[in-house]
């Protein structure tokens, strides 16, 4: 039982090595605190949507991520 332990112990390391390196990759997009998204900036500025979508600046992801309710992050600020 001891092994199964040390084994556990070691896997949540790596996992948590492995979140901790990949955190700078995504982030969370900077969304209006309001119930409804009603008009988004015209502004070309790409981002890549951790759904892999690409979306057309930061407000139109924050749009998505209201009408799925999915916690969509910004992969890249860039297309996908």
């Amino acid at each position: 039982m001891t092994g199964r332990a040390v084994f556990l112990g070691l896997l949540l390391i790596c996992v948590a090595a492995d979140v901790e390196k990949n955190s700078g990759l995504v982030r969370k997009p900077i969304c209006p605190d309001v119930e409804e998204i009603v008009a988004c900036p015209l502004n070309l500025s790409p981002v890549c949507g951790s759904d892999g979508n690409t979306y057309a600046n930061e407000c139109t992801l924050c749009v998505q991520r209201q009408k799925t309710r999915m916690n969509i992050l910004i992969a890249k600020e860039e297309s996908c």
